[in-house]
């Protein structure tokens, strides 16, 4: 299971959930404008990245210069109640597992959702269809 977390339904939101349906992962969408984050869940959300709040936080956003927040001087708790009350500070979309974490829509970054097994299928169609499309005399080196 896939949650995609938005504030907005822009091309890449929608890039993003065509691309996990497409892919047949399961997926679950949320707009955090309707429906705001909790501390816990913002709290999961810098836990699963890999560079802190520099994958969460869209530094070029309005809301987020009008906000005139410190990043070296920003607590936990003063960033988290500034996620809550303003979710267009977050980049969009989010989107995570239980282990893995991206934002915005990137197609080749999308692949960390995709199961062992599922990419096993996904080359065997790509050799198949390589094999057919050279009458047979595809050859791996």
């Amino acid at each position: 299971m896939v949650n995609l977390y938005f504030h907005t339904n822009d091309p890449s939101k929608r890039k993003a959930v065509r691309w996990l349906t497409d892919h047949n992962i399961a997926v679950t969408q949320r707009n955090l404008g309707k429906e705001p984050l909790t501390k816990a869940e913002v709290t999961k959300l810098l836990t699963l990245c890999l560079n802190g709040t520099d994958d969460l936080i869209s530094k070029r956003s309005r809301e987020t210069k009008s906000l005139k927040m410190d990043s070296e001087n920003v607590t936990i708790n003063q960033l988290t109640v500034a996620i809550q009350k303003n979710p267009h500070i977050l980049k969009n979309p989010i989107i995570f597992n239980s282990h893995k974490l991206i934002t915005g829509f990137d197609q080749e970054k999308m692949g960390v959702f995709i199961t062992p097994h599922q990419r096993r299928l996904e080359l065997s169609a790509l050799f198949a269809k390589l094999t057919n499309q050279s009458g047979g005399n595809f050859k791996m080196a």
